[in-house]
């Protein structure tokens, strides 16, 4: 029998900042407020079924204009699970937060909001990932 196999394409418009610090959720989604004058709100936790079984419970607050939203993602699942897949993006593992930036307006870009958290105290490191070049990418679909 022919299988047919559906390949689809998605364009990612928005910019991705991994960041390590040992802070917890809520004081780090403090610390964006105060320094970009923004308001993240916590949100339910989102959850990722995936076909092997496998779920991962991924706290997140969110802001949102008109034009843009801005997402605090929490790298790790809520809840341990036995298996290896237990952070939303595993190329980045390493990572304990990952801030989603999409929307028509991108003042001020992923490179200077990059540098303005770097000073914050609290944050180890700040890098710009480049979606096209993960894996995972598809797991940053909402």
């Amino acid at each position: 029998m022919k299988k047919n196999k559906l390949v689809a394409r998605i364009d990612f418009d928005l910019s991705l900042l991994a960041i390590v610090s040992q802070l917890k959720e809520y004081k780090m989604a403090w610390h964006l407020n105060e320094e970009l004058g923004i308001n993240l709100v916590k949100q339910p936790d989102e959850i990722f079924e995936f076909l092997d079984d496998i779920k991962l419970f991924i706290s997140n607050y969110k802001y949102q204009t008109e034009h843009r939203i801005i997402r605090l993602l929490v790298n790790r699942s809520l809840e341990e699970s036995t298996s290896a897949k237990q952070h939303l993006i595993p190329e980045l593992k390493q990572f304990d937060y990952l801030m989603l930036m999409e929307g028509a307006e991108h003042n001020p870009d992923a490179f200077q909001i990059r540098n303005r958290l770097r000073a914050l105290q609290g944050i180890q490191l700040v890098n710009v990932v480049e979606i096209d070049q993960l894996k995972s990418k598809e797991n940053l679909i909402f």
